[in-house]
C-alpha cells in the first residue's frame, strides 16, 4: 500500500517516513495524532510512520504534519 515513490514537495522529518494518500485512497477516517480531528474518508491526507517501523504509522492532516515538521518533532 504504500509502496509509491516518496513526494519531494512532502515536507520530510528525519527519522520519519511520509507519504501522501490520496482522496480516492482514503477509505477509513482516522484520528490525526496532532490535533485529535477526525480525518475523514475520502480526503487525501498524509501517512506517517518512524523510520523502520511501519506498524507505528499514523494518519495525519496536511497541516497538521507541515506544522510538526516546522517544529522539527512529532509531538
Amino acid at each position: 500500500m504504500f509502496d509509491e515513490q516518496t513526494d519531494p514537495s512532502l515536507p520530510s522529518l528525519d527519522g520519519y517516513i511520509a507519504k501522501r494518500v490520496p482522496s480516492y485512497r482514503a477509505l477509513k477516517t482516522y484520528v490525526c495524532p496532532a490535533c485529535q480531528n477526525p480525518v475523514n474518508h475520502n480526503v487525501g491526507h498524509v501517512v506517517v510512520w518512524p523510520d523502520g517501523d511501519v506498524n507505528l504509522r499514523r494518519h495525519w492532516h496536511h497541516h497538521c504534519w507541515r506544522l510538526a515538521v516546522g517544529r522539527g518533532r512529532v509531538t
